[in-house]
């Protein structure tokens, strides 16, 4: 039995996903491809667009064989604490022997260059002395450690490692090389990597192109723009015209498409704002505290989140007003959601996978999941209500925050489209 793993958020699932799911098996010959998945809340710091079991649903429909559920607390973590809770979820399975993952360029002699740097393989780089220096000076991580890279690969130019390093996918990929090289010093059960060109329109781009269109501007023809929104109307926005089924008909698989419906029918389709009531109430009812505690928020953060919440009128708005030059989006989106999750920086201080949460399987997979009770490293999880006699008391306290989560993204969208949605005690597995 061979088994290849994806790491991935499906938000939602397009052309390009199904097309890496098929590569995937094809390019590694694997029987099986096993994703970890995000659950209702992303590495960007934000919701995602429709709800997990019918985004596993669709990766099933796609061709994955089995999905199990990042926890909660590193799927909207940094891109390095991402990556290393896929790798080790995924090595953890026993089953895996190799995990692909896309990037804009295949950098066959750069990469291990970079990997080696980054994990302290090269002690004399002076990288960690040049990044420190620029973070100090006030600059952004991410731009600073691009820039220390530079420093500490002379012999390769700094135009076309700042273009490398600049491409969303192509950092991530780095983080899977560097969170892989980890795994495999201190485990027996050895993983491989393999990348697959990404095809396409690019991470970022908010036009649909070609077939192969970015999640980001495939969310934008399914959502409005956060600012148009009005946060104080009861009503459902009239958002869905047959211009945008048409064009997200060219650049999605049919059954991504045909949930997707179903879910705008329903009102279903969740923005980052649908959060902002209870966003605010979290943070009036922590301003005495302070924030300090949760996770990624400094000091400083926590300061000013407290100074500038008389002024808060959404989660978008409130993210935008935090931002400084040396704070990105996308860490500030990361940092409101811990402290609306209740996360806190300590749970990072073990970042062991505890559990495999089952979110869904293709019946023709049974035999995996066999396979996986006998040499998974933690316990298989395919019943919530059993979790609480298969786990450690620390395992089901990080369960119990997957919960939390859970029941927060199925409450709010449960208000937004006045029905009662079900739980994740009477959520049924997914299988296909």
């Amino acid at each position: 039995m061979k088994a290849t793993g994806i790491i991935a958020e499906y938000n939602p699932l397009h052309n390009g996903h199904a097309y890496q799911l098929a590569q995937a098996k094809k390019e590694t010959g694997a029987d099986y491809v096993i994703v970890a998945m995000s659950g209702d809340f992303l590495q960007r710091g934000v919701p995602s667009i429709i709800d997990k079991h019918t985004r596993a649903q669709m990766a099933l429909s796609a061709g994955a064989d089995l999905v199990l559920e990042l926890p909660a607390h590193m799927a909207t973590a940094s891109a390095e604490y991402f990556a290393r809770a896929g790798v080790q979820l995924l090595g953890s399975t026993g089953v895996v022997d190799a995990i692909c993952y896309g990037c804009e360029q295949i950098q066959p002699a750069l990469m291990p260059k970079l990997t080696e740097i980054l994990t302290g393989q090269i002690q004399d780089s002076g990288y960690e002395t040049y990044l420190a220096r620029l973070l100090r000076n006030g600059m952004s991580y991410p731009l600073a450690r691009q820039e220390a890279l530079c420093a500490a690969l002379p012999e390769e130019s700094a135009d076309h490692l700042r273009a490398f390093l600049s491409m969303p996918n192509n950092i991530l990929a780095l983080e899977y090389e560097k969170a892989i090289a980890e795994w495999n010093q201190t485990h027996e059960n050895a993983l491989c990597s393999h990348p697959i060109q990404r095809i396409g329109d690019g991470y970022h781009d908010t036009e649909v192109t070609s077939v192969y269109a970015s999640a980001t501007a495939l969310r934008a023809l399914l959502l409005p723009c956060p600012d148009d929104r009005n946060t104080n109307s009861t009503d459902a926005p009239a958002l869905f015209t047959e211009r945008n089924w048409d064009n997200l008909s060219r650049c999605m698989p049919d059954y991504s498409l045909e949930q997707l419906k179903k879910a705008a029918d329903n009102n279903r389709l969740m923005d980052t704002n649908a959060f902002s009531g209870a966003l605010y109430m979290t943070l009036l009812a922590e301003q005495q505290n302070g924030y300090e505690a949760y996770a990624d928020c400094t000091e400083a953060l926590s300061s000013r989140i407290s100074g500038c919440l008389k002024n808060y009128v959404s989660f978008t708005q409130f993210a935008e007003l935090l931002k400084t030059k040396e704070l990105t989006h996308t860490r500030i989106n990361r940092v409101l959601t811990h402290i609306m999750l209740g996360i806190s920086q300590d749970m990072y201080q073990d970042t062991s996978i505890r559990y495999l949460r089952v979110l869904g399987f293709r019946e023709a997979a049974k035999p995996l999941l066999s396979s996986i009770s006998k040499k998974a490293s933690a316990p298989l999880i395919t019943k919530v209500a059993d979790a609480s006699n298969i786990l450690s008391a620390d395992a089901m306290q990080v369960f119990g925050q997957d919960l939390y989560a859970a029941d927060l993204y199925r409450g709010i969208c449960s208000i937004q489209c006045r029905q009662n949605l079900c739980n994740e005690y009477t959520q049924p597995i997914v299988i296909v």
